[in-house]
């Protein structure tokens, strides 16, 4: 396997957002050639939630608690190795993966991969107690393109934004807003 050279990551504070994003570093006009240097990006968002790390873990890894505030069709198996499978009414396809990482009430990973994508990516849920609140931080690597990272970010941002909403007031804004599950642009047809 090539080494993986993680990008360097820079803390930004969303305006109007109660999520933090960190956004790898990169060039604002061609991808840079790195030649056989592979080049990983990730980002990483946080968000605080006034519940506590059993009640929200359960938002993250059960499947009605899923469709409240994620996809709209989950199935997953809540434990190291179970695979998911996820559906969201305005896109095509499923959304598949294994479980990486996973600690009750802590620690959820898996695998990440849109239908018709050529690679995978990983999401990781990290839960912190912090008083009568909770801590969820997310990050999601593996990109290849700042382009993928950023339409994954903006997706990511909205749903951690829902589960808050869900959570501390019941209200599912999903219908609300255009939005699209964390995913990479789709590639042109060749012509």
């Amino acid at each position: 396997m090539k080494p993986r050279l993680l990008a360097l990551i820079v803390l930004a504070a969303l305006s109007a957002v109660p999520a933090l994003a960190q956004r790898s570093r990169r060039s604002a006009s061609k991808a840079e050639d790195t030649g056989p240097v592979s080049v990983m990006r990730s980002a990483a968002m946080r968000i605080s939630i006034a519940s506590d790390t059993v009640g929200i873990f359960e938002y993250l890894s059960t499947k009605p608690k899923l469709e409240q505030w994620f996809p709209d069709q989950a199935i997953i198996e809540p434990q190291l190795g179970g695979k998911y499978h996820f559906r969201f009414n305005d896109a095509e396809g499923v959304w598949s993966g294994v479980v990486t990482e996973f600690i009750r009430g802590n620690t959820l990973g898996y695998t990440w991969m849109a239908p018709n994508d050529e690679y995978e990516t990983n999401v990781r849920f990290k839960l912190s107690p912090q008083g009568p609140e909770t801590i969820v931080e997310l990050t999601h690597s593996g990109f290849t393109s700042s382009a993928a990272l950023d339409k994954a970010v903006t997706s990511w941002v909205f749903f951690l934004q829902n589960l808050k909403s869900v959570i501390e007031q019941g209200t599912d804004m999903r219908g609300q807003q255009t939005r699209q599950p964390p995913t990479r642009p789709r590639r042109r047809p060749a012509a």
